[in-house]
């Protein structure tokens, strides 16, 4: 199996906070990778290192076996890693066809001729199903719809890796369902997907692989029903774990 990204001993200091230590991963071609972890955990600040936000105190991050620590977050966008954001961040007074061809004119290094543009755009509206928002400024969206136009302007810059951070949080249940197989379909695309998740069932249903990080520290890594009855996963969510209680919560 390709390699598609490596995390090497990436540590993150702000001040005398540590907010990484020795993060250790590495992401195959194709997979759809979970990270878990309690808030303040680390997870987003991993984000931000590989995707070119922030620059590691320590380590490297490898992209096809390419170092791009500190590369920037518009060289590494245009390279193939393209994210999204917890806080849904639109640009609201665009459209949403205008919010993914922001995506597609300036998030490539190649992109396409002027007179093919909006048809690519509309497609990708459609694969999110947001043909019928095209006109629509973004900003009188709903939450899921603005949700999915923030993977819909990611794709437009066209991946190879896709940063996926809380994407279902706030949704109901059926527009977990909706995102759920959107995400299954990126990936029969060919995009790898790394996904930072609170919501076990999505993390269950989408990830063959797991890691969590507890205070900037990777504790666990796994099949999700393995990593999810760790005591040290457990121990970190609930605070403790009392030696009579055998029930798990990955069932």
């Amino acid at each position: 199996m390709v390699c598609a990204l490596e995390c090497k001993e990436i540590s993150k200091t702000f001040g005398g906070l540590d907010a990484l230590t020795d993060i250790n991963l590495k992401v195959t071609e194709g997979e759809i990778l979970g990270i878990i972890g309690p808030n303040g955990a680390g997870k987003t600040t991993l984000f931000n290192i590989i995707s070119g936000a922030l620059p590691p105190t320590r380590g490297a991050v490898f992209f096809k076996e390419r170092d791009i620590s500190g590369m920037g977050a518009a060289k590494i966008c245009r390279l193939g890693i393209a994210r999204t954001y917890q806080l849904v961040r639109p640009f609201h007074s665009l459209t949403a066809l205008e919010n993914v061809l922001v995506g597609l004119c300036f998030g490539r290094s190649d992109p396409p001729p002027r007179e093919a543009r909006v048809a690519e755009a509309m497609d990708i509206l459609m694969f999110m199903g947001l043909g019928d928002k095209e006109n629509k400024v973004s900003g009188s969206l709903t939450l899921v719809e603005k949700k999915h136009l923030e993977i819909a302007r990611a794709l437009a810059t066209r991946p190879d890796i896709l940063l996926l951070d809380e994407v279902v949080s706030g949704l109901t249940p059926t527009e977990m369902t909706h995102t759920i197989d959107a995400i299954h379909q990126i990936q029969t695309r060919g995009v790898t997907v790394i996904m930072i998740e609170h919501v076990l069932r999505v993390v269950m249903e989408l990830c063959k692989r797991i890691v969590v990080l507890n205070y900037g520290v990777q504790i666990a890594e796994g099949r999700p029903k393995d990593v999810v009855n760790d005591p040290k996963v457990i121990v970190a969510y609930l605070g403790k774990l009392e030696s009579d209680d055998q029930e798990t919560w990955g069932d």
